[in-house]
C-alpha cells in the first residue's frame, strides 16, 4: 500500500509539472505574440536564458528587468510562453551557452505586420530550431526555419570535403572533436567569441549551419565570404506565432 501511496504521488507531482505549461505575461488575448517552445526529447530538460529588450513596453515580458528567470522545458513537454504585445528579446538554448534566438514583435507598421527574428550561433551552438508555428514562408518566400535541428550531423556532411591538412587544422583549435582521413569522422561540435576565422569560416560556409555563425556586418567586423553570409540571416514573416523545437 505504501508503495502504491508513493507511486501515486509521484505521478500526481508529474503531471501537476507537465500541467504547468504557460509562462511568460499573465494577460493574454488572442493574436497576441506567443511562443510555444517544444522539447522532443525523452529525458532531458531543456533550460533557455530569456532577455528582454531595456525599452520593452508594460506589456512586454521582462520590461526594465536586468535578469530574467531561465525558461524551462521538461521533457516531452511543450510551453506556451506569452511574450506580450512589443516584445523584443532573445530566447538561448543551453541556459544560455547554446544558439541564441532573437526575436522582434514591435512591427513599424500595423498595416504591413513583419515578425522578424534571426538565428546566431557565435556564443554556442545547440540542436534547436526556429520557425512560424504555421510552417508558412518567410515574406520573401525563403525557407522560414532557422537553427539546426543536428549541428553534428550538419558538420560531418561537410568534413569530407576538406583536406586532411585542413581537417587537422580545424581539430588543433579544440572547436571541433573528431578524426581526419578519408574515412574520418567528427564527434562533437562547439562554438564560442573566441572561435577563430577558420573555425567561422568553416561552420558558416563550409558546413552551411542556418544561422549567424559570426555576426559579420550585422553586429561584428566584416569579413569576406562570412559576413556576406551572415547577412542572409535575417527572417521575417507575417505571423505572430512562433515555435522553437530543442531535440
Amino acid at each position: 500500500m505504501r508503495s502504491f501511496t508513493i507511486l501515486a504521488a509521484l505521478v500526481a507531482l508529474f503531471t501537476a509539472a507537465l500541467a504547468q505549461d504557460v509562462q511568460g505575461v499573465p494577460n493574454y488575448s488572442p493574436g497576441d505574440p506567443l511562443i510555444n517552445i517544444i522539447n522532443t526529447s525523452p529525458t532531458s530538460t531543456h533550460v533557455y536564458k530569456v532577455e528582454g529588450n531595456s525599452d520593452n513596453p508594460s506589456t512586454a515580458y521582462g520590461a526594465g528587468s536586468a535578469s530574467l528567470p531561465m525558461a524551462t522545458v521538461l521533457p516531452g513537454q511543450t510551453v506556451r510562453f506569452q511574450v506580450g504585445p512589443g516584445f523584443i528579446g532573445a530566447f538561448t538554448g543551453l541556459s544560455g551557452a547554446g544558439t541564441r534566438f532573437e526575436l522582434n514583435f514591435r512591427s513599424d507598421s500595423p498595416n504591413d505586420y513583419k515578425t522578424w527574428y534571426n538565428s546566431d550561433m557565435e556564443f554556442g551552438m545547440s540542436n534547436t530550431t526556429l520557425g512560424p508555428t504555421d510552417g508558412k514562408p518567410q515574406i520573401n518566400g525563403h525557407d522560414s526555419l532557422a537553427g539546426e535541428q543536428d549541428c553534428l550531423a550538419k558538420a560531418n556532411a561537410a568534413w569530407g570535403s576538406l583536406d586532411e591538412g585542413a581537417q587537422q587544422h580545424l581539430l588543433d583549435t579544440g572547436y571541433l572533436d573528431g578524426s581526419t582521413g578519408e574515412d574520418g569522422a567528427l564527434t562533437a561540435v562547439h562554438m564560442d567569441k573566441q572561435a577563430g576565422d577558420k573555425v567561422v569560416e568553416f561552420f558558416q560556409n563550409t558546413a552551411l549551419m542556418n544561422s549567424y555563425v559570426n555576426p559579420g556586418s550585422v553586429a561584428g567586423k566584416p569579413s569576406g565570404r562570412t559576413a556576406a553570409a551572415a547577412d542572409l540571416f535575417s527572417w521575417s514573416v507575417r505571423t505572430k506565432e512562433l515555435t522553437i523545437t530543442g531535440y
